[in-house]
């Protein structure tokens, strides 16, 4: 076998290879484009943080105007106690919202920013909701027991049937009860509760009895049998009394009304003055009951002389209108009553109803001008002016008769009743000028012969012409021959 040589080596093992070495050393950074690399990386950063910013900023708006149509939903299932109900209202109205708003964004990462921010905000709005729903099933609870409570209530300040007294009382009592087990009322609220409603209707009681004979022991004996003092104290009492004496004198106490009766008022405010609670000796007028009590007796007794002032003024204004009415009948008559059987003319009627208006136009100028004027004095000023427009009756017929052309035509009663038969005709063919058709529409009118018509689509009352010529005609006839029997 052949021996292969040995040596002693000189150098230590190494890993370098071989190379030329130099003295030169260079530094990685010494070149421009190694110089720009920390720049370059500050940029990137930037651009990125800039990104972030600006979609953080898009989507935290969009995520606001999403939550500000939420809220909107959620404030409009405030009211609703179905809880389940609100919550399902308010995710089929938002859900939408929230896919239209999302399909608007083309930026996946804007996207999913919205949907991380619109869950977070679900679980706050969903907790609202069952809140919101709770509290208005509290209110609403609430809200149906003081209702059946104030149905009780006025039910039973409206009978006087003791059986059925009692079922009202035991039916608030029992509803109270069953509200408190559904709301897990605490006792103490429970026993608050009731003793409201015992309060309610002794107070009702209270208001039933006062003013009735008898009715301060009434009230005292009930206050006394139902143990009111532990539910009702001496203020709430006397303010209960107060208030019931005090309505109850309201209605004795109506100025003007015939039936008032100011006297059993101010009895009243005596036995107020002197109510006592026998439960406890307490009272009425003491502190501010008493003042309020002195204030109510001066009020009924001003009341009471403004009252009788009113009374009179009513007595002397039935007398007074009875007396204008006779006398302004008695001043038609003398216009209208010819005597003899004579029907007065058409123009004595047309004058009466001239002098009619004339009389009632004074009449309200003279109660307007003076309206405090005694009885004595109105009847004064109606005899003067009863005899003061018989004169201007008498004056205005004298004048026309001498402006008239003293021609047989002019006084004829033949020729007048000739005139009425001619327009009669007139009338019946449609021919009737329409001056004459006016006047006896008037006339007819004033002597009360009223239908009627439809003009210009709205109904109007006028003389029914027809009516009063049938009636008229006739008179002529009676007053032709009533002339030829007395001469």
């Amino acid at each position: 076998m052949p021996k292969i040589p040995t040596f002693t080596a000189r150098g230590r093992p190494t890993t370098d290879t071989a190379s030329v070495r130099t003295g030169i050393q260079v530094s990685p950074t010494a070149t421009v484009g190694a110089a720009l690399l920390p720049a370059a990386e500050a940029i990137t950063n930037y651009s990125i943080k800039k990104r972030n910013i600006e979609e953080k900023l898009v989507a935290d708006k969009a995520i606001l105007e999403l939550q500000s149509e939420s809220d909107k939903i959620i404030q409009s299932q405030k009211e609703n106690i179905v809880e389940e109900d609100a919550i399902n209202n308010w995710k089929n109205t938002f859900t939408p919202l929230i896919q239209q708003k999302i399909s608007t964004i083309k930026n996946r990462r804007v996207k999913n920013l919205i949907e991380t921010g619109i869950d977070l905000q679900n679980s706050e709005s969903i907790y609202e909701l069952k809140k919101n729903s709770f509290t208005a099933l509290q209110n609403e609870s609430l809200a149906n027991i003081n209702n059946k409570i104030t149905y009780n209530v006025s039910k039973y300040a409206t009978t006087d049937n003791p059986i059925l007294k009692v079922k009202y009382k035991v039916n608030t009592k029992n509803d109270i009860k069953s509200f408190a087990e559904e709301v897990n009322l605490p006792k103490n609220l429970l026993d608050k509760k009731l003793k409201a409603a015992d309060r309610d209707f002794l107070l009702s009681d209270i208001n039933q009895f006062a003013g009735l004979v008898n009715g301060a022991e009434q009230i005292n004996n009930l206050d006394i049998s139902s143990k009111g003092t532990d539910f009702l104290n001496n203020e709430e009492f006397g303010a209960g009394v107060y208030s019931a004496y005090n309505n109850k004198i309201s209605e004795l106490t109506i100025k003007g009304n015939p039936d008032s009766d100011y006297n059993r008022a101010l009895e009243l405010v005596d036995e107020l003055k002197n109510f006592k609670r026998k439960a406890n000796g307490y009272k009425i007028d003491t502190g501010k009951f008493s003042v309020d009590i002195d204030n109510l007796e001066q009020k009924i007794l001003t009341e009471q002389i403004q009252h009788d002032n009113l009374m009179n003024k009513q007595v002397d204004n039935k007398a007074f209108l009875d007396f204008s009415k006779d006398s302004k009948i008695s001043l038609l008559k003398s216009i209208t009553d010819k005597r003899a059987g004579i029907p007065a003319t058409l123009e004595d009627r047309l004058m009466a109803n001239e002098i009619e208006s004339e009389y009632d136009q004074m009449v309200r100028d003279y109660l307007d001008a003076d309206p405090e004027a005694s009885l004595s004095n109105k009847k004064s000023f109606v005899r003067n002016l009863t005899s003061t427009l018989n004169n201007i009756y008498q004056d205005r017929k004298i004048s026309k008769i001498k402006s008239r052309s003293f021609t047989e035509d002019t006084f004829d009663i033949v020729a007048e009743k000739n005139r009425v038969m001619e327009d009669v005709k007139l009338l019946a063919l449609g021919k009737l000028d329409i001056t004459t058709r006016r006047r006896y529409e008037k006339i007819a009118k004033a002597n009360g012969y009223i239908t009627t018509v439809t003009l210009n689509g709205k109904q109007q009352k006028i003389g029914d012409i027809g009516a009063f010529l049938n009636e008229y005609l006739p008179t002529l006839k009676r007053q032709i021959k009533a002339i030829e029997i007395a001469e």
